[in-house]
């Protein structure tokens, strides 16, 4: 979800206008403005991860971070095992990596059967493929560096 949705769904849930917004928020309005712009705005600025943080504590939306693709869910219900599906299904190597090292590679293991039952037949046994070899890289690379670290 783009910066500009997450703020305009904060605005939208809260009641706030965009001055109330700024200050709960502890921006300027101006900022928030910048905030609001579209990317390809000259004006346009990123809002800081900080703030993103802020309006999932304040307002329930939240969006993962320190991931090279967006893997953004707005619904506070959603549990971390949304967020693994989602990476799995995109089979991002980088995000993959992150994924097992924050959750566990056997929580990620795991979820790979859920997440083949959901894709289309056509591309079941590719995704299944492309899984496993990335999961057993990640896991020998794990290995190695353990390996390694005892010595």
């Amino acid at each position: 979800m783009k910066q500009q949705n997450l703020l305009r769904r904060a605005m939208a849930d809260s009641g706030h206008n965009r001055a109330r917004l700024a200050q709960a928020l502890g921006v300027a309005r101006r900022t928030l403005d910048k905030w609001l712009l579209p990317e390809a705005s000259k004006d346009f600025r990123k809002m800081p991860e900080t703030a993103i943080r802020l309006l999932a504590n304040q307002y329930g939306i939240r969006r993962s971070s320190d991931f090279s693709m967006p893997y953004d869910w707005t619904d506070p219900a959603i549990p971390n095992q949304g967020l693994i599906l989602k990476v799995l299904r995109r089979a991002e190597f980088a995000d993959l990596v992150k994924l097992c090292m924050n959750y566990g590679i056997e929580s990620v293991r795991a979820a790979v059967p859920i997440v083949l039952d959901s894709v289309d037949p056509t591309e079941r046994g590719l995704l299944a493929r492309i899984l496993s070899r990335m999961i057993g890289n990640i896991e020998t690379a794990l290995a190695t560096t353990q390996q390694a670290s005892i010595r």
